[in-house]
């Protein structure tokens, strides 16, 4: 697959990789892919993998899935660039294990053959992991025992937390805790599903296995990849490791273009404020709705209208609302279509995740639609929006510096801004790298001293599996944590 002439696919051939790594086969594994996936890597793993087939690359995209079924499977289909036509296979494998996200299940035997077979089948040039979750915890190893050079791009905090997220369960707060078997055992087992059938010995073995396992995918990769130099600290800081890694930031669909300024509200109208994401309750919903109920009943003249979308459901029925105070949930939204979207006709876009992020995907979506934006003062969005206009940071560990921003922001809207420039490199620019990566590691020699497979642990690990899920079977949905309800 690839080509395609289109917006952005002659200039790609213009530059001076294209001519070297046209024709290369890039495998990109991820752990899902849109449609059925949308949060931010899956994105930005579409984007450059559209990118880069427009430039002349034959990808391939291998995905995890949350598609359960009664067996293990694996499904075909091709994603075209609807503006280049640019065409990405994408397989998609469909575990049938039980809670395949578990941290206890980040090895798949099953996940790994049909990844084997992929590279026998298409002998890619270059293996690009965007994430393990939902696929193996050996994509790098397996790719070196078939000799070919691989990529690991660290999108998250997988490396360094069992739950990907680094968020305190308690304190709701960005942890930063190094990452050792007790302490993160013990977080990780704060969230359904709990594992009583597990001995704490075990667990621990299991622990040691998947660390090892990824400290050799990175040991393997030729060349490691961060989204932001904050991120690639705070793994140092949090795993040990000090292995050097380049800064790429994530690809994007095209640069979104503002919309004109809402007008100041008139009369009994009320300021309008934007909160978007890819889901989940740690971007932050309910502590941005905590906040804005205090900033009310501390004497806010104004009537506000909080707008959510892609946001987890909230039942604003149990929360007392002050008067003054709406909340309207979108429900899921088309990226392509958020400046056109109620959630960013708004006068300021809130930022309320509760996870250290690793760039800020969203952020990018508010500055470029010309929103004043209220950020967490994680390191990664203080390294690249410190010095812009009309970006603000509360402390994202502290309920009262949330709320004293938030009245402070609502005061003084609606904001005039000047006219902003590019916040990140373009796609092409993006893609651009990474051809440039994929071709100096086509050059690099295939690692020495790569351990074959023994042939009983691949049996030892598919009966830990079953007898995994046979065990968790026969336990009740509260003793796994899970709610009545």
């Amino acid at each position: 697959m690839g080509g395609g002439d289109g917006p952005g696919a002659g200039a790609l051939r213009r530059l001076s990789c294209f001519e070297r790594v046209c024709g290369v086969k890039v495998l990109l594994a991820v752990h899902g892919y849109p449609p059925e996936l949308c949060g931010g890597t899956e994105g930005s793993t579409q984007a450059l993998a559209r990118s880069a087939a427009a430039g002349g690359v034959e990808v391939m995209v291998v995905a995890g899935s949350l598609e359960h079924g009664e067996e293990f499977s694996v499904s075909e289909d091709v994603d075209r660039d609807p503006q280049t036509g640019a065409g990405v296979r994408v397989r998609r494998m469909h575990r049938s294990d039980l809670y395949f996200d578990h941290w206890h299940k980040l090895h798949s035997e099953e996940v790994g053959r049909a990844f084997t077979d992929i590279l026998e089948e298409w002998r890619p040039d270059v293996v690009h992991v965007m994430h393990w979750l939902r696929l193996s915890d050996d994509l790098v190893l397996r790719a070196a025992r078939a000799g070919i050079p691989s990529l690991v791009t660290m999108n998250d905090h997988l490396t360094s937390c069992l739950l990907s997220l680094r968020v305190h369960p308690e304190r709701r707060a960005p942890c930063e805790e190094t990452h050792a078997a007790m302490v993160c055992m013990t977080c990780a087992g704060a969230f359904p599903p709990r594992t009583p059938w597990v001995p704490p010995e075990q667990q621990m073995i299991l622990f040691g296995q998947r660390k090892a396992q990824l400290d050799r995918e990175l040991d393997l990769a030729q060349f490691r990849i961060v989204p932001s130099q904050a991120h690639g600290e705070a793994l140092v800081r949090h795993t040990g490791r000090s292995q050097s890694a380049l800064v790429i930031p994530p690809a994007r669909a095209e640069r979104l273009r503002p919309s004109p300024p809402l007008p100041a509200p008139d009369g009994d109208q009320p300021l309008r404020l934007g909160l978007w994401s890819g889901g989940g309750a740690a971007k932050g919903a309910r502590s941005i709705l905590s906040a804005l109920i205090r900033v009310l009943g501390a004497g806010l003249a104004r009537p506000v209208e909080l707008h959510l979308a892609g946001i987890e459901p909230m039942d604003t029925a149990a929360v007392d609302l002050p008067k003054g105070l709406t909340c309207i949930q979108h429900g899921p939204f088309k990226h392509d279509e958020l400046s056109q979207h109620p959630v960013a006709r708004v006068h300021a876009a809130l930022v309320g995740s509760l996870a250290p992020e690793s760039y800020g995907l969203v952020a990018d979506e508010a500055f470029e639609l010309g929103l004043p934006t209220l950020l967490p003062s994680a390191p990664a969005l203080v390294e690249r929006f410190q010095d812009q206009a009309g970006v603000e940071f509360y402390d994202q560990a502290s309920e009262e510096s949330l709320a004293e921003a938030l009245g402070s922001l609502c005061a003084r809207l609606p904001l005039a801004l000047p006219t902003r420039g590019d916040i990140a490199p373009g796609r092409q620019a993006i893609t651009a790298m990474h051809m440039d990566l994929w071709e100096r590691a086509c050059g690099v020699p295939a690692p020495e001293g790569v351990p074959a497979e023994s042939w009983f642990e691949a049996r030892i690990r598919s009966e830990a599996q079953a007898s995994w899920d046979r065990q968790c079977s026969q336990v009740s949905a509260e003793d796994l944590g899970f709610s009545a309800s």
